[in-house]
């Protein structure tokens, strides 16, 4: 039998947000200085976060050291300022963690153990026992922006994507958009090299996913900068947005039940689970002198952020189907899909295995055995073949768009104009003076690539129509996995905004002020960006995120008076991936799989 690793990493959730609550006021960082015009760095914030080791320098290409490598929280990390407009962003790269045994049990037994102390040396000793080491990835990002407008208003915003969400089409009201009537699934992305491996065992010898990687980039460019980051071989797990929060009961037999507080995601609640073979971001960044056209004109610099991201291919689907199921539609798949068992075994620390917690009846087992259900495994094209079956499937893009201020400026205003054919857009204005929009221009239809079929009898290099549409979190938050997971979404964006605020604009931080409170949050909205008829296709032509800012601009001298309403200004939107790695459980940390 072969030793092998399997892990829900929620815990990276507490890393990240631990790292970033806690800022340092000083504005040099990873041997930088947030006055340079630009710098790129590779950090890992692990060892010491206000200090962190430089893994690589873009700008002088030189390599630093790490000084734990067995543990690490790597960032890729730039900062720019061009013409007053500045701009930090910041991606996850890897993480690096061990897993102790305490990660894996109920609360009110590790405090019991804890408790005990003296009386209980061999379970003190045991919680803290090493047991798995994982090496994963998720796509984390964060861009903010913040500039000063001609108008007085200090400006700083992020975007933050939220998470994937699956629809099935023509189950709702409307057949083609998301609506409440659709089946929907939350989507999870995130990389783990010891999940990979556990189901290349299983797949072998019909499909092996190879290795997740990842690639950062920064250029300076002859009118700005272009970064971005490449992430490769990424799972996405779909969840039913309507299941209960609740612990993974294939655990409770062993005592092993794993309260709600240690994760969203559990095995029951997970209906199928893919692979992306790859998903990049890609930001351009520039700056322009324009005239505001009022009476009289205004000078001005706009900034624009373009963001493109693609979404690659699927090339594994792994359902709840079964063989029968396999069998009945055995003419419409162009491999052979097949079905498996999955079964575990979890090993207990040898100085607890058959000894009972003093004081309780609560006794630890020497292994626990987890069997998953009957997993059907469909490959290349029949991933697509099949998400093409049972009403098909659409893909909607989640976004959090949150607008900071001083106290003392009063909040600013926002309007919709999605369904203007020639620019749909979303506007902020303050005193009737527009100064950021996120530009939808050009980008409302997509094609899907990498498809040498067509399952739905339709052309796949053909324009399809994307859909945008403005929500208010507060409706996403009453279903019954979306609340807690956004709640962990927008907890961790915090963490980043607030540590991010503090090195370029420590005026909106109010210190003393509790975890989520800690900065003035003016405006918040969710967009969703719907791709309708997706069946697992690269997304190639998706669409960007671009918009423009006027900053640092001062009004013509002859007149103090405010521009007029039909003025053209904004900043550009942040994007903000946040994924898996906020979400999942500590589900279990070492198996072996029989044979």
């Amino acid at each position: 039998m072969k030793k092998k690793i399997i892990m829900g990493i929620s815990v990276m959730f507490l890393l990240i947000l631990l790292t970033f609550t806690t800022p340092a006021q000083a504005t040099d960082y990873a041997g930088h200085d947030f006055s340079e015009d630009h710098f790129a760095v590779e950090i890992d914030l692990y060892n010491n976060p206000a200090n962190p080791d430089v893994i690589y320098d873009f700008e002088t290409g030189v390599e630093g050291s790490d000084s734990i490598p067995e543990t690490d929280l790597q960032f890729f990390m730039t900062y720019m300022n061009k013409s007053g407009i500045e701009v930090a962003y910041s991606a996850l790269e890897k993480m690096e963690h061990w897993i102790k045994f305490r990660d894996l049990l109920p609360s009110d037994v590790t405090e019991v153990i804890d408790t005990l102390g003296p009386a209980f040396p061999d379970g003190v000793e045991a919680l803290d026992t090493n047991l798995v080491h994982i090496n994963a990835t998720a796509p984390f990002q964060q861009l903010v922006q913040h500039f000063n407008t001609p108008w007085g208003t200090d400006a700083f915003i992020t975007n933050n994507f939220m998470t994937l969400i699956a629809y099935s089409g023509g189950t709702g009201t409307n057949l083609t958009k998301m609506d409440a009537q659709d089946n929907l699934y939350m989507g999870y992305t995130f990389a783990v090299q010891e999940v990979a491996e556990a189901l290349n065992d299983v797949m072998a010898p019909h499909y092996e996913i190879p290795p997740f990687d990842y690639e950062a980039s920064f250029e300076q460019t002859a009118d700005g900068y272009k970064f971005g980051i490449n992430y490769t071989n990424l799972f996405v797990l779909w969840q039913d947005i309507e299941v209960e929060l609740r612990g993974p009961d294939y655990l409770s037999a062993a005592g092993l039940q794993l309260p709600k507080t240690k994760g969203i995601i559990y095995g029951e609640d997970i209906v199928a689970a893919s692979v992306l073979d790859h998903l990049a971001f890609e930001y351009i960044f520039k700056v322009e002198e324009i005239t505001i056209s009022t009476t009289p004109s205004i000078k001005a610099n706009l900034g624009t952020v373009e963001t493109r991201y693609h979404i690659g291919e699927t090339d594994l689907l792994i359902t709840r189907d079964n063989d029968a199921f396999i069998a009945a539609h055995a003419a419409e798949w162009l491999g052979s899909p097949f079905t498996a068992t999955p079964s575990y075994t979890l090993d207990v620390p040898a100085t607890l295995q058959g000894k009972t917690v003093p004081g309780s009846s609560w006794t630890f087992p020497a292994s626990v055995t987890l069997t998953l259900s009957e997993m059907a495994f469909f490959i290349e094209n029949d991933a697509k073949v099949r998400m093409s079956m049972a009403d098909a499937f659409g893909l909607t893009v989640v976004t959090a768009t949150n607008w900071f201020d001083a106290e003392v400026v009063s909040n600013p205003q926002y309007a919709t104009h999605l369904d203007e054919p020639e620019n749909p857009r979303i506007d902020f204005s303050k005193d009737e003076n527009v100064f950021f929009w996120t530009s939808f221009k050009d980008k409302m239809n997509y094609k899907l690539r990498e498809m040498d079929f067509a399952p739905f009898n339709e052309d796949p290099n053909i324009d399809r129509d994307v859909y945008v549409t403005l929500a208010i979190p507060s409706g996403w938050f009453a279903t019954n996995v979306a609340k807690p997971y956004f709640i962990v979404e927008f907890s961790l964006a915090w963490g980043f905004t607030v540590f991010m605020a503090s090195k370029i604009a420590p005026e909106i931080v109010h210190p003393g002020a509790g975890q989520h409170t800690e900065v003035v949050n003016q405006i918040l909205y969710m967009t969703f960006t719907e791709f309708p008829e997706w069946y697992g296709g690269e997304i190639y032509h998706d669409p960007s995120y671009s918009a423009v800012a006027a900053v640092a601009a001062q009004p013509d001298s002859t007149t103090d008076s405010p521009p007029g309403s039909d003025t053209t200004g904004a900043n550009i939107p942040g994007f903000e991936l946040i994924s898996v790695l906020v979400a999942l459980p500590l589900m279990y940390a070492g198996y072996r799989k029989r044979r």
